[in-house]
This record gives structure tokens, C-alpha cells and sequence, in this order.
């Protein structure tokens, strides 16, 4: 096989008034890709298509070379899935779940599986319906983990976890990686979390992909910029991008190349991934 573990290639799909237009992108093996957007930019409709849960209208998605249709068993051995909300009935035990999911892979881990739930200090034998949020989003996690995956797809695992269930999770992403030919997609709006462990950062708004780049590459390449409200030109203006005007001035997103940083009355800064999601938005930058 390849190094790519996820490729991605002209896909589309529609629901309902939304369209899912010419994705492209790939993740290498061994890296960790954050998939940012605003709300109803099009993350989940994304990762549900990936899955063939919503029908595509063109493209191709292969996993580690291999198609989902007609492979259905070999590829998904080969991934670990976590939605947002708890994916087992609330009634069930973790015991018991376990006991349904593990036969269908041939690498299920039973000592991994109880190290986790020991270390995310979960009761196997308490029903699921007495988990609060952020331990039922930890056990959607133990689950998907434990037959050893070689993709990961989290689609917004840390929403409504305090920071401590927060640092857990990174932690235990980070060690998965460990296995140098693992790769985990994880889709978030708390774009921190990508600061710490992303390698590659996509970007989707209204159903097309804005950007997809080596992190610090991307960091790289922009500065945020206050400008005093006595130094802002139209000159100036044209190269900020997402220019919002505060109480002193001017403040923005601007490439690096134009080196405003040399201006009275400007100062610019490291930005955030935040920072260029919400300056950048979805406008192309050549």
C-alpha cells in the first residue's frame, strides 16, 4: 500500500439544499489532520460521506488504497470512528458492548480495552445512561481504539468536555501516534486543541475545502495585524484580510510577505489557528 491513509479525490454529494463540492485532500500516514469550519460548514456532512452514509454524487475516497464499497470488512479493520454523541444504546453496559463489537475484528485488544476504561476511570459494569457527557464521549473512544485502527476519525470528540476529559483524550491521541504508520482525522471547533497535536490543518467552508496545508507552514505564512486608526491607508486595507475595526483601530489577518510589521502606527503577531479561521474565513489566498 501506499503512505496516504485517507484519500479524498472530486467528491460531492448533496443534502437537501447543501452541497459537499470537488473535495480534495489526503492525509499521510503517521500525521494528525484537524478539519476546521464554522457550524453547518460542512465537517460532518464530510466525514458521513466519507462513510457512504450519505450518498455521493461523484469522487473517490480510498482508505490506504482501498475503496469502502465492495471492501467493506477489510476497511473498516482498518478505522476507528467517534461521533459527537454516544453511539450505543444508553441502556447497555460497556461489558456487554464489548462483548457484541469485539468478534468483528480480529485484532480486538481486551487488555487495552481495560486499560482505557481504567485510566479514563469508567465502570464497565455501570449502564451507559449513568455516564455523564464526557465519559460517554470517552467510552465512544475506548471503542473505537481497541481493534487497533490505522485511521482514526473523531468528529468533534472534545465538544462539552471539561478540560481535564480534554487533556485526556489529547493525551491518549498522542499516544496512539505512537504507531508510526497510524493517522486519525479530527474535526473540532475548539481549534486549541489542534494547536497541540495537529500536524495538517483543512479547511472547509459552505461545502468546498478553502485550504489544506502543513500547520506550521500555514502559521507561517500569515501574521494578525493591529493597525492605529491614524496609520490605516487604502493601500493598507487591501492586503488585511477580514479587517475588523476596534475601539484603537484596525485589526485583521495579513501574509507575512507584505511585512506590515515595518509601518508605524502597526503591529503584528503569531496567529492562531483561530486566528486564521476567523480572519481568513472562506476566501482563497494566493
Amino acid at each position: 500500500m501506499g503512505n496516504k491513509a485517507l484519500e479524498i479525490t472530486n467528491l460531492s454529494a448533496k443534502v437537501g439544499s447543501f452541497s459537499l463540492r470537488d473535495i480534495n485532500f489526503s492525509i499521510e500516514k503517521g500525521t494528525i489532520m484537524g478539519l476546521i469550519g464554522k457550524n453547518a460548514a460542512g465537517k460532518t456532512t464530510l466525514i458521513k460521506t466519507i462513510f457512504d452514509r450519505i450518498d455521493r454524487k461523484s469522487g473517490e475516497v480510498l482508505f490506504d488504497g482501498i475503496p469502502l464499497r465492495g471492501n467493506e470488512k477489510i476497511v473498516k479493520s482498518k478505522i476507528g470512528i467517534v461521533y459527537d454523541k454516544l453511539m450505543y444504546p444508553l441502556n447497555a453496559k460497556p461489558i456487554k458492548m464489548k462483548s457484541i463489537i469485539a468478534p468483528f475484528y480480529e485484532n480486538y485488544d481486551h487488555k487495552k480495552f481495560d486499560i482505557l476504561m481504567r485510566k479514563f476511570d469508567l465502570d464497565p459494569y455501570k449502564k451507559l445512561s449513568a455516564y455523564s457527557k464526557g465519559m460517554q464521549m470517552k467510552f465512544n473512544i475506548v471503542m473505537a481504539v481497541c481493534h487497533d485502527p490505522e485511521l482514526i476519525i473523531l468528529d468533534e470528540p472534545t465538544a462539552g468536555l471539561d478540560p481535564v476529559a480534554r487533556a485526556d483524550v489529547m493525551e491518549l491521541l498522542l499516544e496512539l501516534m505512537q504507531k508510526e504508520e497510524r493517522a486519525v482525522l479530527f474535526s473540532t471547533h475548539i481549534t486549541s486543541d489542534l494547536e497541540k497535536i495537529g500536524d495538517y490543518i483543512t479547511s472547509i467552508d459552505n461545502g468546498r475545502i478553502i485550504f489544506s496545508e502543513e500547520k506550521e507552514e500555514l502559521i507561517s505564512k500569515f501574521s494578525v495585524v493591529n493597525v492605529d486608526k491614524e496609520a490605516m491607508t487604502n493601500e493598507i486595507k487591501e492586503k488585511i484580510l477580514g479587517a475588523k475595526e476596534t475601539t484603537f483601530g484596525y485589526q485583521g489577518l495579513c501574509l507575512s510577505e507584505h511585512k506590515l510589521e515595518n509601518i508605524s502606527g502597526i503591529k503584528t503577531a503569531r496567529p492562531t489557528i483561530e486566528d486564521i479561521m476567523i480572519y481568513r474565513g472562506g476566501r482563497d489566498v494566493k
